[in-house]
């Protein structure tokens, strides 16, 4: 592949490159694809869980799926929780929120990329991730195909459209919005329903789970008990808002006060984790109502055990509104077509200001039952992966 000029920024715009140092000068090391070999990259932690059945599917048939994985938030933990330790291989981490950092951790980590694969000696049939940029960068330099999945359409989406092979979309986002952020209608495929339902439909709830995970942390688990389960905004997103910040404090404030509420905080990052634990200085009582996860857990469990769920995210949102669990929103970016879809359903309670507290009900969750899902999300991406091999 000629030696670009330019790379097109997380703002969209050009950036001349000099001398193309960002990449090594690796001339033809990727050699002949003669095995079947999938690239997943895993760069962020709620990644592990979308393609835990994607990898057991093709090792099961023997294909080799070669794994690397982002040190940032719980990606290596998730790993290590599902089995996968030995499996994968650590590439780079977090290089801090700005944007200039943002971009030199790109190209850092994209070039660290291209060297761990070379290193691996083999063909690759296809490079899939869930919006890895450096993955895709890496992948177009080493010329293997890249197929790239994501669902908010208001990220920064120009590696992705330009350089992928295909991107695959959820079919709520409708055309004109993937015109309006210049997705080549080629490149595009649609997919049935929500990513989370590749993995949601598997799970099956493990017996007595929040009994244990009160005993475990010495909480209160009397049956008049309500479990919060809060998940903060990633503040180290490039679409973040600040707004988020201030419901943040509120929703603190309004379940902290209520004493029959046990509220877990399940924060992105250590750095997160400490900036809860000050907020939380400054609310009575705190201490006793509240619980800082410091490490990862089973998601899904723990969703299902909860009485509700508020979070600054979108993927244990729609995990949670999958297992039937009431859900709030304090996510305050530009607001992506599913979550308007799921708003506009009732699966997805939205909560804008101060004002809006009064939409959340603190009240046991009596009935336990997911919603039924099929399998047809994991059916589609395993047969857009099957066109490469």
């Amino acid at each position: 592949m000629a030696c670009p000029r330019f790379l097109i920024t997380l703002s969209g715009r050009k950036t001349t490159l000099p001398n193309c140092q960002f990449l090594p000068r690796i001339g033809n090391l990727q050699l002949k694809n003669t095995n079947k070999t999938i690239w997943i990259d895993l760069d962020n932690s709620p990644h592990v869980p979308l393609f835990v059945p994607i990898i057991r599917q093709y090792r099961d048939q023997g294909v080799e799926v070669i794994l690397t994985a982002r040190d940032h938030s719980q990606t290596i933990e998730l790993l290590e929780l599902h089995g996968y330790g030995g499996t994968y291989s650590v590439i780079g981490s977090h290089y801090g929120k700005s944007k200039i950092n943002k971009i030199r951790g790109l190209l850092v980590r994209s070039k660290q990329l291209v060297k761990h694969i070379n290193k691996q000696r083999r063909g690759i049939s296809v490079a899939l991730s869930h919006g890895s940029r450096s993955m895709v960068l890496a992948a177009r330099w080493l010329k293997i195909p890249i197929v790239t999945m994501y669902d908010y359409e208001f990220t920064e989406t120009a590696i992705f459209n330009r350089f992928s092979d295909k991107v695959l979309v959820p079919d709520r986002i409708p055309d004109s919005v993937l015109d309006e952020i210049s997705l080549p209608a080629g490149k595009r495929v649609k997919y049935p329903g929500i990513k989370e339902e590749l993995y949601v439909s598997k799970f099956r709830p493990t017996p007595d789970y929040r009994q244990r995970f009160f005993e475990q942390r010495g909480l209160d688990g009397s049956d008049n008990k309500i479990l919060a389960v809060l998940r903060p905004p990633a503040t180290t997103a490039n679409y973040h808002s600040e707004k988020s910040e201030v419901l943040l404090d509120d929703i603190l404030h309004f379940l902290l006060g209520d004493a029959h509420v046990v509220t877990v905080v399940v924060p992105r990052t250590r750095e997160q984790a400490d900036d809860i634990r000050a907020r939380l200085t400054n609310i009575p009582d705190a201490t006793d109502r509240c619980v800082i996860l410091d490490e990862a857990v089973d998601g899904l469990d723990f969703a299902f055990a909860a009485d509700l769920l508020i979070s600054g995210g979108g993927t244990m949102n729609r995990e949670a509104a999958l297992l039937g669990v009431p859900v709030y929103s304090i996510f305050a970016g530009r607001q992506g077509a599913l979550d308007w879809q799921m708003e506009s359903e009732g699966l997805i309670k939205f909560i804008r200001d101060a004002r809006d507290l009064s939409k959340i009900r603190l009240e046991r969750r009596r009935t336990q039952h997911a919603n039924s899902l099929t399998d047809r999300v994991e059916r589609f991406v395993i047969d857009q992966i099957d066109r490469y091999l």
